[in-house]
């Protein structure tokens, strides 16, 4: 399954509904996702070439990060990244997102308690990305935010933000996020990211409301066997009955 090639996509793949999911938690499967990566930013022009086409950062291997690796059909398909703040120090390497690099003022200001005390949690998720072959499968789509999800309910936030594009800001505000922080250049990226913030209020809402994430629970089998960095089947008829996602999320870039 760890074979990973650009190499164009069988039309049996592209109509494949098997799809899995598994946090890659290891310098293969971390490989992986940085190749992926690196494949849907590069042809986009949000980053720079690299000879090693891999692209990772500072933040990967982290503690407070997970990475999570979707496949269809057995192939790596598609992969995002979790990223935990914790304002109390309680959590291990989580004094620090990658968002804060732009957004610091806003951060801490979003995490800090009406009594003023920062004491509040935020994951930004980050680094959605899918092979170009696959820019516009739905499926894979859908499956990626699921298990984003998932790990989301484990990090148990307070806040969950998002650094995107401009043109993306109405897809997300119709996901309840709402806009912090006005666009400014990105850091290892060639485009300007808004901030855009979703807050604790809004998340049952939010997993009503958006077919992909409804019965997300900590009860869910399919959670505990992802967390204890199971390969887990994220995919069936459910995902055929889901809303179509907007055709602007296309190997967005985060």
């Amino acid at each position: 399954m760890l074979n990973f090639t650009f190499a164009p996509t069988a039309p049996s793949l592209l109509t494949n509904d098997h799809i899995e999911c598994q946090v890659a938690n290891t310098p293969e499967t971390r490989e992986i996702a940085y190749r992926i990566r690196y494949e849907a930013y590069f042809s986009y022009n949000y980053i720079l070439r690299s000879d090693a086409l891999t692209f990772s950062d500072q933040y990967d291997g982290r503690r407070n990060v997970t990475t999570l690796l979707v496949y269809k059909g057995g192939v790596p398909a598609a992969t995002a990244r979790v990223c935990l703040f914790d304002s109390q120090g309680t959590a291990l390497d989580a004094d620090r997102v990658p968002a804060m690099e732009v957004f610091d003022h806003e951060i801490r200001s979003l995490t800090t308690n009406s009594g003023g005390k920062n004491d509040l949690r935020a994951v930004e998720v980050t680094r959605l990305a899918r092979r170009c072959d696959l820019a516009n499968d739905k499926s894979v789509l859908s499956a990626l935010f699921r298990a984003v999800g998932y790990i989301v309910l484990a990090y148990d936030p307070d806040i969950v933000l998002n650094a995107c594009r401009a043109h993306h800001i109405p897809v997300y505000q119709r996901f309840g996020f709402r806009k912090v922080g006005e666009p400014r250049p990105y850091p290892r990226m060639t485009y300007e990211a808004a901030l855009l913030a979703c807050l604790r209020p809004s998340f049952q809402e939010v997993r009503t409301n958006l077919p992909f994430l409804k019965g997300l629970s900590v009860r869910d089998p399919t959670y505990r066997r992802l967390l204890r960095g199971e390969l887990v089947e994220m995919c069936g008829s459910f995902y055929s009955r889901c809303r179509p996602m907007p055709a602007s999320m296309v190997n967005r870039a985060a």
